[in-house]
């Protein structure tokens, strides 16, 4: 768990870093939010918290330093009105969309668009977005 977690630690404090010295169009900043809930997303089935505190466990260390890469993006971002903004509109679609819910809809196809009982359909069954 350690060697994960720290790795991990090193891969994120190393794109933060390459995430400082870039800047962002506002499609750029709206898939590193996209990225960043996936990630988040993922951490736990990678990294347990069976040790440390609530406050200073592996999760919640690595997931800081996420919302850190995302503020980044944020303020390198060239459209401050994106910044914040969690809803986006679809053009092909006709609808608005949130970073979660195209998340959501990546996991139910299982990153296709083929139906059936794909690995996103068994993850899916087994997590909950509010």
């Amino acid at each position: 768990n350690s060697a994960v977690s720290g790795i991990f630690r090193v891969a994120l404090a190393s794109f933060l870093e390459c995430a400082r010295s870039s800047i962002f169009s506002s499609l750029g900043y709206r898939q590193m939010k996209v990225d960043a809930i996936f990630v988040r997303y993922l951490m736990p089935h990678f990294v347990k918290d069976e040790f440390g505190t609530p406050d200073a466990n592996a999760c919640t260390c690595l997931f800081n330093t996420i919302d850190d890469i995302v503020l980044m993006a944020g303020q390198r971002c060239v459209d401050p009105e994106v910044v914040g903004d969690d809803e986006y509109y679809d053009a092909e679609k006709d609808e608005i969309v949130t970073p979660f819910a195209i998340v959501q809809q990546f996991l139910l196809t299982g990153g296709n668009n083929v139906g059936g009982d794909s690995a996103g359909d068994i993850l899916m069954k087994r997590i909950s977005f509010s």
